[in-house]
């Protein structure tokens, strides 16, 4: 009974978390469609995050944050701002140039370069079952790829990246939740902190001087 209802959780899980990214993408194009910057998208989210995530912790009484060392913190949690980084401009940028269906199918490779990454840096090994079943994915990203009208090579490799960078965080994130005792939503926030105070000055260069200049050509400002 138990193994039971712990299957039917993850089912229920994984199904919340494909539609919630879904809509994500979904919303996240329409909204790219009108206002092309997936930069200040990015920007946008990790400061929603860093605003409302840690306050919401603290009510819900989510244990704090463990206490690392400057080392352990460089070594193994400031990474995963920068992928976090890498990862959400990339996946923007993906269904900014090809359509939401085919962003999706391509990071349906998730689990593909999870096992790989798994093997290759925490020498984890499967069921020979586990890999029988990576194959129709990849059989059918390609097909995807060979019959997609709106086809672009940006866009894959936008999609690509963000699959591989979301894999090694999934991999990197449990390895930091493991040895350094962080709650998994306590590690998503000080990633967002992280990756907000990084990416900052980056879309203060590229889209933050874009919308200034085009909002004082227009006299907006």
């Amino acid at each position: 009974m138990g193994a039971y209802r712990d299957t039917l959780k993850i089912v229920f899980l994984c199904a919340v978390w494909f539609s919630s990214s879904s809509a994500t993408n979904i919303i996240g194009k329409q909204i790219l469609t009108l206002f092309p910057y997936p930069t200040t998208l990015t920007m946008v989210q990790l400061m929603v995050i860093n605003c409302f995530l840690g306050p919401t912790l603290t009510i819900l009484g989510v244990k704090e944050s463990p206490h690392v060392t400057r080392r352990q913190f460089l070594r193994e949690v400031a990474p995963l701002g920068v992928g976090k980084i890498v990862a959400s401009v990339s996946a923007y940028v993906s269904i900014l140039k090809v359509p939401v269906s085919y962003s999706h199918t391509v990071k349906a490779l998730m689990p593909f370069f999870v096992v790989v990454f798994s093997y290759a840096i925490m020498r984890e090994k499967y069921p020979w079952k586990i890999y029988m079943s990576l194959l129709p994915i990849i059989g059918g990203v390609l097909l995807a790829t060979v019959t997609e009208l709106q086809f672009d090579i940006i866009g894959l490799t936008a999609a690509l990246f963000a699959t591989v960078c979301f894999a090694l965080q999934n991999i990197y994130s449990k390895k930091a939740m493991k040895g350094l005792h962080y709650h998994h939503l306590r590690l998503l926030l000080v990633i967002s902190q992280v990756a907000g105070i990084l990416l900052f000055p980056v879309w203060m260069f590229t889209d933050g001087w874009q919308l200034f200049s085009d909002a004082k050509a227009k006299n907006v400002l």
